[in-house]
């Protein structure tokens, strides 16, 4: 454990010793909140070579692309790069290592990249989402496809939708799925862009392996724990400010892995909402006053006064 009492300094100094120490003691408290996705490769010895073991200890399908950087010796018993998906809870071999000339050593070195998700997933064209906050509550959807875009731009985004929210409202989950991922130790937002990567977050995986992120919630908001089951309307979080953002908004997006270039990336998919009982679907649009009422017939969602609709980012 790292011992954070500087003892010997002299009083002056130790003063300004302690503030600095508190300082990386804090800092590194906060860096190790965060805990890195179950996921690991390794290198076992067998008879006749080495086999790649994936070991995957998470809720999430991983996707991973494995290659030989260097190679002395070395026959694989597949066409590499290896691209797999490795299932939760589960272990795989992704290749076997051989010697191409029995009685010789051999030497390698592996590149491998990761990313949670499964890149054979395929989106359920009948999938509908419920509105991600509580019966009752109305909600103006501050950005969306086809409406004026003050971020929401990059594939991984362009289908999101933002709610202008008022902090600590309580978020549902808008469809039935498993917790893969949650972040909840960010404090800050603003509109610097230093704080892109620290907006609080979860992260859902859906019977499709499509994946939702709800984002920008309040510190300490999340309500759920990895490999927790949620059906819809059970709720995940507070809403909240955390990150990029002009202002409280809840930001929802589904999306699903690809492969891209040397790795893997994800984009965001078109979804559709639904309200009331019988139900109502509809795509959401910019200004759609979004209520959450699944008790009687459902109806499209009015346009709410141009004043009404704060942009969130």
């Amino acid at each position: 454990m790292r011992d954070c009492r500087p003892d010997t300094a002299p009083p002056p100094m130790r003063r300004l010793l302690l503030f600095w120490l508190l300082i990386a003691c804090t800092l590194t408290g906060a860096a190790s909140a965060r805990q890195v996705y179950p996921f690991s490769i390794s290198a076992e010895r067998s008879a006749s070579g080495s086999d790649l073991i994936a070991r995957n200890r998470g809720p999430a399908p991983v996707s991973v692309r494995l290659a030989l950087s260097a190679a002395d010796n070395v026959s694989a018993t597949q066409p590499l790069p290896v691209y797999a998906v490795v299932r939760p809870h589960s272990e795989v071999r992704l290749l076997q290592i051989r010697p191409t000339h029995p009685g010789r050593g051999l030497r390698f070195s592996t590149q491998s990249t990761f990313s949670i998700g499964s890149f054979h997933a395929i989106p359920d064209p009948r999938a509908t989402y419920r509105l991600p906050f509580a019966n009752g509550l109305s909600f103006v959807i501050s950005q969306a496809p086809g409406g004026p875009l003050t971020t929401h731009t990059a594939d991984d985004s362009e289908h999101a939708v933002d709610f202008t929210m008022p902090e600590n409202t309580p978020v549902v989950a808008a469809r039935d799925g498993v917790v893969i991922e949650t972040e909840a130790e960010n404090r800050y937002g603003g509109k610097d862009r230093v704080l892109l990567a620290m907006a609080n977050y979860v992260r859902i995986l859906h019977a499709d392996e499509t994946v939702a992120t709800y984002a920008h919630l309040a510190p300490g908001g999340v309500r759920v724990r990895p490999g927790d089951r949620v059906s819809a309307g059970t709720v995940i979080g507070l809403s909240g400010a955390t990150g990029y953002t002009s202002g409280p908004h809840l930001h929802f997006v589904v999306q699903k892995l690809v492969r891209r270039n040397d790795g893997f990336a994800m984009v965001s998919l078109p979804f559709r909402f639904f309200v009331g009982n019988p139900p109502y679907v509809f795509e959401p649009k910019f200004r759609h006053l979004a209520t959450a009422d699944y008790a009687t017939p459902g109806k499209a969602p009015p346009l709410a006064d141009a004043g009404r609709v704060v942009q969130g980012r």
